[in-house]
């Protein structure tokens, strides 16, 4: 990656900033057409928003295949796996994504049907703990900042950090 600064092109090893703008759609470029590449496997379903993405599977062995197909998809791009930040997990622990968390709860009354014989339960999105604790101190710092005004316009200050 190169950058031009006071007319001067100098080349940067070091790529393109986390969380700058330009990030997710250069992700978006680089990976289009992952998904159908995913999708060769059987029963995955991937997800992708921006510069994420989840894959969900019925074993671990299929995601794990998934994790290779992706790792040679990136190979000719010049990328690499974040093998930090990549995890295997079970539904049934839960995992966050996008500021919710997707979880499968057990229910006895799902267990076994014909149609999905490896269902367990219900799945249920929440929003994840981070963002209701960055929720909570959106409005508690809203409220903290209106002590001296009247209640109409504590409910104004405060309707639009409920809506979102």
């Amino acid at each position: 990656m190169g950058v031009i600064e006071n007319g001067k092109f100098t080349t940067n090893e070091d790529g393109v900033p986390q969380g700058g703008p330009i990030s997710p759609t250069i992700f978006n470029c680089v990976m289009n057409g992952v998904e159908e590449e995913i999708m060769q496997v059987k029963r995955v379903f991937p997800i992708r928003f921006a510069d994420d993405i989840i894959i969900f599977s019925d074993t671990p062995e299929k995601l794990e295949k998934v994790k290779e197909i992706i790792k040679q998809f990136l190979k000719p791009r010049g990328m690499l796996i974040n093998e930090e930040k990549t995890r295997v997990e079970s539904i049934e622990k839960g995992v966050d994504f996008l500021g919710y968390n997707i979880k499968e709860y057990s229910n006895a009354t799902k267990v076994g049907l014909i149609e999905k014989p490896t269902k367990k339960g219900i799945l249920l999105v929440k929003p994840g703990k981070i963002a209701i604790t960055n929720f909570k101190m959106k409005v508690k710092k809203a409220i903290q900042d209106t002590k001296s005004i009247n209640s109409f316009d504590v409910i104004m200050k405060l309707n639009p950090i409920i809506r979102g």
